[in-house]
């Protein structure tokens, strides 16, 4: 009875040293993004930062189509927007997609419209210009006006790295994160380093934190064209490696152990 009594503490002590080995081998708290909100429970309203559209610059590419009920008529002017884009691996990696590039004078030359002043216009503004001239020209014509030059590049520690070309103005941080696929395990989430191209030639560097949400209340919230986000890395990959390696090494052998003793007390 004694004996019997002792093989079943010691299975508890198996599975209980199994179970206790398997959890300690790593902690997932690092790897969640905006750690101080509140949970699923309770409701939490930020007020997130105004959005400024951004304004149209030289060297632009503009994708213009306008539809009328001659769909002939306009055949010239959409064929120059509607050409496909080479992409690689999910990414576009043609940064000259085809479209109207607004030249060094900060406008663009529509097909049977003429040269049209684009510059310091946002996409909506564009579009309204370039529809007084098409009506000109039209009748009741229907213009779409799309940025074909937005670029966001992400570098280290992303599940998806490489430079997107995106065919929308409005990115948020949180929408880059969706788009890259969130961060590696190795990705720091308290220090991520955007990297912006102001108009003056000049560079500013950021530095962001996903393990707070303050970063949803910030001015760098909403992302622009040309932004590059880099991931810094917790630490060397290979020292990672070989400590988790070495993790589950000793977690291994005890588990070795434990079932040889375990096998000699059946014997037995």
């Amino acid at each position: 009875m004694l004996k019997l009594y002792s093989k079943k503490i010691l299975i508890n002590l198996l599975f209980t040293s199994i179970a206790v080995g398997l959890f300690s081998c790593g902690s997932t708290k690092h790897l969640k993004y905006f750690q101080d909100l509140p949970d699923s429970t309770k409701l939490a309203a930020i007020k997130l930062p105004a959005y400024t559209p951004a304004v149209t610059h030289a060297g632009d590419i503009l994708s213009v189509e306008i539809f009328t009920i001659d769909l002939n008529a306009t055949i010239s002017v959409n064929a120059v927007s509607n050409a496909p884009i080479a992409t690689t691996g999910g990414a576009n990696i043609d940064y000259e997609p085809n479209g109207l590039i607004v030249d060094k004078n900060g406008e663009i030359d529509v097909p049977e419209l003429g040269k049209i002043a684009v510059e310091n216009l946002t996409i909506e503004q564009v579009q309204a210009v370039v529809k007084a001239r098409a009506m000109t020209y039209f009748n009741d014509p229907i213009v779409i006006v799309k940025s074909k030059s937005f670029k966001l590049t992400f570098l280290g520690e992303f599940q998806k790295t490489g430079t997107f070309i995106i065919q929308r103005p409005k990115l948020t941080i949180v929408d880059a994160l969706g788009l890259s696929g969130g961060l590696t395990d190795y990705g720091r989430r308290d220090d991520i380093l955007l990297l912006r191209q102001n108009q003056d030639n000049t560079l500013s560097t950021i530095r962001i934190n996903l393990l707070s949400s303050n970063i949803l209340k910030s001015p760098y919230y909403y992302l622009q064209s040309n932004d590059v986000l880099l991931a810094n890395p917790t630490r060397s990959k290979g020292i990672v490696t070989d400590q988790t390696f070495s993790r589950y090494l000793t977690l291994y052998s005890l588990i070795g152990s434990l079932l040889t003793t375990f096998i000699v007390l059946i014997k037995h």
